[in-house]
């Protein structure tokens, strides 16, 4: 279980291995992420007392509060230019090149558990949700196209309007009108839905992904995917967009949690996403496989 996290008027520091996210999947396991702490206990200890007391406190940050594994992670008073000498000296000797940034966050029940367990989660966590904006998903919402949403907008305003407004001027009052108005708006909304989705489905089949802007395809999969039409066609328009293996698995978790597991698309992204944890197997750590598998196991326990 993730322990919960809790704001601290006193935040402290978090040192981050500057790497992609892709590199710490591909290279860093637990032992790793272990390994790379004791040399760094190892450096602060060789270049003495004061570069000691600036290192001591820092753990592997499980759970890490900025979704960027691997960090290590301090809530305790830090000199943080002989923090940041120290970090300069591991680079100078191949240690690795790392980040210092602040969290305002703590963990409410004392140190965080430094297990393989734990790495593994936020190994996962970060697949499903810190990378997204990596791989600019949260800067293209899963919203409709602009056309069709345009479309779907002037449908309500030619259908369901004139309900609303005539329904306003009914004279009947209390739960008579309401019901009533409820009535005739769910026949006008059903009235568009079905109008919409006609259009939907023949734009989805009509448009060549290749005229879409690379932006706007996540936003056409999502689409494809709620009505399970034209799914893999709309799906390897978003997906060859993306460059590794990782924010792959980042869009199948995104689609499938829109649609909550259910619906036509799922055998296709089910199959999809067990393909690239195969692919994984010669690509991945251990430990990066395992986080796949963790991603696919949360997906499938979506109500």
């Amino acid at each position: 279980m993730r322990q919960l996290l809790v704001e601290c008027s006193d935040p402290g520091l978090v040192v981050t291995l500057a790497e992609e996210f892709e590199h710490v999947l591909r290279h860093v396991d637990f032992e790793g992420a272990k390994s790379l702490q004791g040399r760094l206990n190892d450096l602060a200890h060789g270049l003495g007392t004061e570069f000691e007391e600036a290192w001591r406190g820092f753990r592997l940050e499980v759970p890490n509060d900025g979704g960027s594994p691997l960090s290590f992670g301090n809530r305790d008073p830090v000199d943080e230019e002989k923090l940041k000498e120290l970090l300069s000296h591991a680079e100078e000797r191949g240690i690795g090149k790392f980040g210092v940034r602040d969290t305002v966050l703590l963990p409410q029940d004392g140190p965080a558990p430094e297990t393989r367990e734990q790495y593994v989660r936020d190994l996962a966590d970060a697949i499903r949700y810190a990378y997204l904006d990596d791989v600019s998903l949260l800067r293209a919402p899963l919203d409709l196209p602009p056309s069709l949403e345009t479309h779907r907008f002037q449908l309500v305003e030619e259908q369901v309007a004139p309900v609303l407004r005539a329904r306003a001027r009914h004279p009947s009052v209390g739960r008579p009108w309401i019901q009533g108005t409820m009535q005739q708006v769910e026949k006008a909304l059903q009235e568009v839905s079905t109008r919409a989705e006609a259009v939907m489905g023949y734009e989805l089949t009509r448009v060549n992904p290749a005229d879409i802007e690379p932006a706007d395809c996540t936003r056409w999969a999502a689409l494809a995917v709620r009505l399970g039409k034209e799914v893999e066609k709309w799906y390897a328009a978003a997906e060859g967009q993306l460059e590794h293996l990782y924010q792959r698995v980042a869009l199948i978790d995104l689609l499938w949690t829109d649609i909550r597991g259910m619906g036509r698309a799922r055998p296709f992204l089910e199959d999809r996403l067990k393909s690239l944890i195969e692919e994984a197997e010669n690509v991945y750590t251990g430990d990066g496989r395992k986080a796949l598998r963790l991603v696919y196991r949360d997906l499938r326990k979506l109500p």
